[in-house]
């Protein structure tokens, strides 16, 4: 397969999840493109409560 810079994308269904990979790599250029190290979860008895960069109170937004 040549190399290439752009790609067809087929998706179907209900939600518009390439709409989300877009906006969700867009968001972590404008973070300055962190590592994983960066990223932390939080969690309560009752489940996840969310993703978060940095601290809990630079949360992850949601996208979808």
């Amino acid at each position: 397969m040549p190399a290439a810079e752009e790609f067809e994308v087929h998706q179907s269904g209900p939600r518009d999840l390439w709409g989300e990979v877009r906006a969700a790599y867009a968001w972590w250029n404008e973070q300055d493109r962190p590592g994983f190290e960066r990223f932390g979860l939080t969690v309560s008895p009752g489940g996840i409560r969310g993703a978060w960069l940095d601290s809990p109170g630079h949360p992850v937004p949601a996208v979808g």
